[in-house]
């Protein structure tokens, strides 16, 4: 699905994942933001470093934790967006992929693809991610 057809609620969960990935500053990380959608709505979001508890910890782990401490475990749907990034295609790190696909290896993923944003399936993009990295 690309972003033509995006419901209003996955242009908030991209907004979120840009605002966090503007937030990452480490110059030596990737400023990557991740925005991670409840079956109620609400959306956590997280980038590499931004958790104190978690300092090593990649976008999507930072945005879990968020979650899960606020009680949340059903979550539906995410997305990545980097920083500062010229490239036409952004797919989740390998250490955000890891995490998304252990909450499920078929979530549904917004990320930027050839210069638009698409909802794909994780497990869909962690087979064409193989040949665009």
């Amino acid at each position: 699905m690309d972003e033509d057809r995006l419901t209003p609620q996955m242009g908030r969960l991209i907004d979120r994942a840009k605002a966090a990935a503007l937030s990452a500053t480490s110059p030596h990380a990737r400023a990557e933001g991740v925005a991670l959608l409840a079956c109620d709505g609400s959306v956590y979001s997280g980038y590499p470093g931004e958790d104190p508890e978690l300092p090593q910890a990649c976008a999507a782990e930072t945005a879990l934790a968020f979650a899960r401490r606020a009680g949340r475990t059903d979550i539906v749907a995410a997305a990545v967006a980097v920083a500062n990034d010229p490239a036409q295609t952004l797919f989740p790190s390998n250490g955000s992929c890891e995490v998304l696909a252990g909450i499920d290896k078929d979530l549904p993923l917004v990320v930027k693809h050839r210069g638009r944003w698409v909802l794909l399936l994780l497990s869909e993009l962690r087979s064409r991610s193989r040949g665009a990295r």
